[in-house]
C-alpha cells in the first residue's frame, strides 16, 4: 500500500505531570498533504463519565491516513551549449528574440488522414454543401456549410481618395465565405462572413457599418502591429476624425467589434508581415431598416 496509518496521539501525554498550565485536550496533527490524498480517519469516541455523555455519538479522529514517501527518480537533462541554445538548437542558426517563431500554415506538412477516412469510411465530404435543419422552412435543406480557402476569390479593397500625404497607398484584399439573408418573417437575422488580408503597411480605409454589427478576429499578424481605430461617437454625423479616434494595437488571437452606427479603420503597421483577419457582419432586421427609412423621411 502507498499509505500508512498514524495513530492519534494521546493529548494528555503533552501535559507534564503536576504542571499548573492549562493545556488543550485537542489532538494535534502535522498538516496533511491533501494533494497526495492524505486524510483524517474518524471513529467513535471513547470518553467516559460526564464528558462521554456530553459528546454522545460525536466522532473523533482515530488516526491519520499518511502517504508513504514518493520515490524520487532523478531526471537527466541534456544541457545544450549556450551557442547552440541561442541558435534555436542548431549551430549557426538564426537567433530568435522573445517568443518562438510561429510556423506558417503553408509550411506545415499535410496531416495523414488515412486512419480517419478508414474509420468513418465515406462520411467525409470533399465539397462545401451539406444537409441542415432549417427553422425558417421547418424542414431539412441542402445548403453551403463549408467555405474552403482554395475556392474563394479575393477582391482588392477600394483606395479612398481621402488618404493624406505620407500615408501608404497600399490596400488589402477581401473574400466572402457566406452570405445568408434575413428570413421573410424577420425572425432570424442574416449575416455575411469572410476574411481580409492586409499586406505590410496596407490600410482598410474608414468605413461605417450602418445598421449592421461587425466582428473581427485577428487570425495572424506581427504582434502589436495591427491598429484598430474607432471614430469618436460624439463627432458630427459619425465621421472618422483621426485626431479624436479611439485607437488599439492588436495581435494574433485578438478580436474587436463595431456596433451599429459606428465608423472604423484598420491599418497594418508591420513592414514585413501580412495581417490576416476574419470578419462577420450581422445584418439588421427589416423592421429596423423600415424604422430607419421612416426617420430619414421625416
Amino acid at each position: 500500500s502507498d499509505y500508512k496509518n498514524s495513530p492519534s496521539e494521546d493529548p494528555t501525554s503533552r501535559t507534564p505531570g503536576g504542571s499548573s498550565l492549562r493545556r488543550s485536550r485537542r489532538a494535534r496533527f502535522e498538516p496533511i498533504s491533501w494533494w497526495k490524498n492524505e486524510r483524517l480517519v474518524y471513529g467513535p469516541q471513547n470518553e467516559e463519565g460526564y464528558l462521554g455523555e456530553a459528546m454522545g455519538d460525536m466522532p473523533i479522529v482515530t488516526h491519520v491516513n499518511k502517504a508513504l514517501p514518493t520515490p524520487y527518480k532523478e531526471v537527466k537533462r541534456e544541457r545544450k551549449p549556450p551557442a547552440e541554445a541561442a541558435a534555436g538548437g542548431k549551430r549557426g542558426g538564426k537567433k530568435r528574440s522573445g517568443e518562438e517563431a510561429i510556423m506558417r500554415v503553408e509550411d506545415m506538412p499535410q496531416f495523414d488522414d488515412k486512419a480517419l477516412r478508414k474509420k468513418y469510411k465515406k462520411t467525409f465530404s470533399e465539397g462545401e454543401s451539406g444537409s441542415v435543419w432549417s427553422e425558417t422552412f421547418e424542414e431539412t435543406t441542402e445548403t453551403k456549410i463549408v467555405s474552403r480557402l482554395s475556392n474563394r476569390n479575393f477582391s482588392q479593397l477600394p483606395l479612398s481618395k481621402s488618404r493624406k500625404k505620407g500615408e501608404s497607398k497600399k490596400v488589402g484584399q477581401a473574400s466572402q465565405a457566406f452570405h445568408v439573408q434575413t428570413d421573410d418573417d424577420d425572425l432570424f437575422p442574416g449575416y455575411i462572413a469572410g476574411n481580409v488580408v492586409l499586406p505590410p503597411k496596407a490600410i482598410k480605409d474608414a468605413e461605417g457599418v450602418g445598421l449592421c454589427s461587425q466582428v473581427f478576429n485577428v487570425g495572424d499578424c506581427q504582434p502589436n502591429s495591427l491598429e484598430f481605430a474607432l471614430a469618436d461617437p460624439s463627432s458630427q454625423d459619425g465621421e472618422f476624425d483621426e485626431k479624436s479616434a479611439q485607437r488599439y494595437l492588436l495581435s494574433k488571437g485578438d478580436m474587436f467589434q463595431i456596433p451599429p452606427g459606428n465608423v472604423y479603420r484598420i491599418e497594418n503597421h508591420s513592414k514585413t508581415e501580412d495581417a490576416k483577419l476574419f470578419w462577420t457582419i450581422i445584418k439588421c432586421t427589416s423592421r429596423a431598416e423600415q424604422e430607419d427609412s421612416e426617420s430619414d423621411g421625416e
